[in-house]
């Protein structure tokens, strides 16, 4: 595969998955200078999931009947005019406008950039790695960008940060060979109709969802964007109540990301030492342990140790998972099919920063980290259980195929 058409792909996967990550570093100090309260700063963090849960699957079903660039254009444009609209409005209620506005347009922009992957690149390990580690950058370079911004530049210049992240996307996408829409093409143009969504659109992504092998990977995703919805919503709001600064969370996030890049180089050797499900399973777990137990460290360098083990964890989990989402949604639908697994992890986005900000409401922001973690552990136990008779059964069905009839 010639470079001119991995390198946009990669750079398409590079903003669009660390958008959440450059914006987790200024929209919770942003809103704590407004005095909003904890509940108040999930309400708003969560409100970017809204649009994402209800249209995701709408869009992705567009995106494989005229296109995904057309698509990834508009929505990061978008996503860019928005951001200098924070800091001039400084009111909650647009706050939550805009916020919403916003992550349609990112999410948006990482569906696009996974079925880009998924149509050019998903058949090889190598290039699933290297797709993971451009994501993984982007966290690494954004956060102590904005970071940066915020500290010497104020407010404007922390948001210009997530306007010009956002136009990254817009760039690459623009870069994205045409013939990656080819088949698109040749079915459909954008129409008023096409805007409109679809009953059938949403009932073809249900049945989608109910494949074993989509299924399982739903479960396991849900439990680890839950994780990382923690840390976006109150793990800087945290590191800022023990004096760290703006640059020092950035750098924190950078360490998480850095480890995670390079650890998802090596999944290849990971998934021959264990199945690739159970890979998913423990790392899931991992990233919520991690996350959870935060606010016993209140030093840069132990947190930044805790940080390095999570990013691993990530690392390792995310191109076995993109791998796993590609084969089980088909060449036909592989937008529908990573619309379907974010329309999944847009409710644990959402309702995981508004049930944490209500448990820290009432019993304090470590009790909240611990608490949070401990029912996501309780779920992540589950999902092992059922994995586990689900392997069972697999086997028994196995032998009984083989056994010979007398």
């Amino acid at each position: 595969m010639p470079w001119r058409s991995q390198a946009p792909i990669y750079a398409a996967g590079l903003f669009s998955n660390s958008s959440v990550d450059v914006a987790s570093v200024v929209l919770p100090l942003w809103l704590s200078g407004l005095g909003a309260s904890t509940a108040m700063i999930g309400m708003v963090v969560g409100a970017r999931h809204l649009l994402p849960f209800l249209f995701s699957i709408h869009a992705g079903a567009l995106m494989d009947r005229v296109g995904v660039r057309k698509f990834m254009i508009a929505c990061a444009v978008s996503s860019a005019v928005v951001m200098p609209l924070f800091p001039a409005s400084s009111w909650i209620p647009a706050a939550v406008l805009l916020q919403m506005i916003n992550g349609y347009g990112t999410s948006i922009g990482w569906i696009g950039a996974q079925s880009c992957f998924g149509r050019v690149l998903a058949h090889s390990a190598t290039y699933a790695g290297r797709f993971s580690f451009a994501a993984r950058m982007g966290s690494l370079i954004g956060p102590p960008c904005a970071g940066f911004a915020w500290d010497h530049i104020g407010v404007w210049g922390a948001f210009g940060v997530l306007a010009v992240w956002s136009c990254g996307v817009a760039v690459a996408a623009w870069f994205v060979p045409e013939d990656i829409d080819e088949r698109a093409q040749k079915n459909a143009k954008i129409t008023l109709a096409d805007m409109t969504p679809r009953w059938d659109d949403y009932r073809d992504a249900w049945h989608l969802a109910s494949e074993p092998a989509m299924r399982a990977v739903l479960l396991v995703t849900v439990m680890r964007i839950a994780a990382s919805s923690i840390q976006d919503a109150f793990y800087p709001i945290w590191l800022h109540s023990i004096h760290l600064s703006a640059t020092q969370i950035g750098l924190l996030i950078t360490v998480s990301s850095s480890v995670g890049a390079v650890s998802s180089l090596g999944v290849g050797w990971v998934e021959k030492a264990m199945a690739p499900m159970w890979v998913l399973i423990w790392s899931s777990f991992a990233s919520i342990f991690l996350v959870s137990i935060t606010p016993t460290f209140t030093s840069f360098w132990p947190l930044a140790a805790v940080a390095g083990l999570r990013g691993c964890a990530m690392g390792v989990s995310q191109p076995l998972m993109l791998s796993v989402l590609a084969e089980a949604s088909g060449k036909d639908s592989l937008s529908r099919g990573a619309a379907v697994r974010t329309t999944a992890n847009r409710v644990a986005s959402a309702a995981t920063p508004v049930t944490m900000g209500y448990i820290s409401s009432l019993f304090g922001l470590a009790q909240g980290f611990y608490l949070t973690g401990a029912l996501l552990a309780f779920g992540m136990c589950l999902v092992a259980l059922r994995t586990r008779r689900h392997e069972a059964a697999q086997r028994s069905e196995a032998a009984i195929a083989v056994t010979p009839s007398e």
